[in-house]
């Protein structure tokens, strides 16, 4: 009897966002933990501009350039492309070769290791579906929802889940009116409160103001990240993660 043929898993990482560092460290972690005895890895990196790298060690031509890698000592030299179609440079949305079902070798299933926009906010899952290709994860809707934090809270108070009181506020109208957003915030939330940007996670711009000055500067910082920022009172208590 023939030896079963190994699972073909592409696992994406990398990616445009904040946490493309800890997209490094997550891939890393997920390709050392898939069984080599029933899956075939498929490593497919994208640059912080959008380039799609397959062939040729992408995650290590990733970590060259990642503070995460460089400290943990993982980082190599970076890679030139040998000629042989072997780095994948896609603009874009644009789906790579390796994905199409009638390419030689294709993959079997997805698996995005992306976090933040562009890839685990249902833009990469959505390329997916319309490829008719498999993915491990969230679908689009869901992925969607639960990476703006704002949205998440708006179908929480919609299914009468208890939560935070909370505060959306427009980049726009913070660079526009501080003053104004500092009265609101104090008035309907209070101190200590947290920042955030609505569409990161891994804590990627979040801050705690106990007092207005530190309030002013966790806005700010908020404000790098995204055009929406959550504003959160404090909670004390136990704190459970799921």
């Amino acid at each position: 009897m023939g030896q079963q043929r190994k699972v073909r898993v592409a696992v994406i990482f990398g990616g445009r966002s904040g946490e493309h560092d800890v997209s490094l460290r997550s891939a890393r972690a997920v390709m050392e933990a898939l069984d080599p005895n029933r899956y075939e890895v498929v490593p497919i990196g994208i640059t912080r501009e959008g380039r799609w790298l397959h062939g040729d060690d992408p995650l290590r031509r990733l970590e060259t350039g990642s503070q995460l890698a460089r400290l943990e000592g993982r980082a190599g030299s970076t890679a030139s492309t040998d000629g042989a179609g072997n780095e994948l440079i896609i603009a874009g949305t644009a789906m790579p070769p390796v994905f199409a079902s009638a390419t030689p070798g294709a993959i079997d299933v997805v698996f995005p290791v992306l976090h933040g926009p562009h890839g685990e906010d249902g833009t990469v899952q959505g390329m997916l579906e319309l490829a008719d290709v498999p993915y491990v994860g969230a679908g689009v809707l869901a992925s969607s929802v639960a990476m703006d934090k704002a949205m998440t809270k708006v179908v929480l108070t919609q299914a009468g889940i208890p939560q935070a009181p909370w505060v959306l506020v427009a980049r726009r109208d913070w660079r526009r009116d501080p003053g104004a957003i500092t009265e609101q915030i104090v008035a309907e939330i209070g101190f200590p409160c947290f920042i955030k940007p609505a569409n990161m996670g891994s804590s990627v711009g979040v801050s705690k103001a106990h007092q207005l000055a530190e309030l002013a500067a966790a806005l700010d910082l908020a404000a790098r990240y995204d055009r929406k920022l959550v504003v959160e009172k404090a909670i004390v208590g136990k704190e459970l993660e799921i």
